[in-house]
């Protein structure tokens, strides 16, 4: 029973909290993440970020970008804008990648069964802050969205405060076991060495 001495020291220990509660946070912040993912069948609300690729691109790029709120002029009874009649979001590689000033966006066709594609956008901030991946099914002339994710810094602070508490609440639980084992009679002391 060496270790439960040694389990009691190290959790009583004034070095544990901020070792405990830095790595708990690093571990916690992709946690934090898979928990803000969003799935249109769960009726969640996608990401405010959430965007999908289309072809043709612009200024000879491969493909563009757009946001959800910027497709409705290009499906069928639409209004398009900036002279280009029509949008198809049925790409034709089967993945592509972009680079804009502030950001990098790579996108892969997942499935596709010659009329549908499911396509999975990715885009990386360049400085490193925001991964957003969009997942939608796409015909030539519609977009249906499937979820969202993404990796933000900000999640880092929400785990932050959760790894805290739980590193304080070890802590305690660390001191309450060494003062239990330092007053258990010498008899009892003896068999838990």
């Amino acid at each position: 029973m060496r270790w439960l001495r040694l389990l009691a020291l190290v959790l009583g220990s004034g070095w544990f909290i901020p070792v405990s509660c830095t790595v708990a946070t690093i571990a916690g912040t992709p946690l934090v993440a898979k928990s803000d993912a969003r799935e249109v069948s769960r009726r969640d609300t996608l990401h405010s970020l959430f965007k999908v690729a289309a072809e043709p691109g612009e200024a000879g790029r491969p493909f563009r970008v757009l946001g959800l709120s910027e497709i409705a002029p290009y499906i069928p009874g639409g209004t398009a804008a900036g002279g280009v009649r029509s949008l198809s979001f049925r790409l034709s590689a089967s993945s592509g990648t972009l680079e804009t000033g502030s950001s990098t966006f790579a996108y892969r066709v997942l499935e596709d069964n010659g009329r549908e594609q499911l396509i999975e956008l990715v885009e990386d901030y360049r400085d490193g802050d925001n991964t957003i991946w969009s997942r939608y099914r796409a015909t030539r002339s519609t977009v249906q969205p499937v979820s969202s994710r993404m990796f933000y810094f900000g999640y880092m602070f929400q785990a932050a405060a959760f790894a805290f508490f739980f590193a304080l609440l070890l802590y305690f639980v660390g001191r309450l076991m060494r003062r239990t084992l330092a007053a258990s009679p010498p008899d009892e002391q003896a068999a838990i060495n």
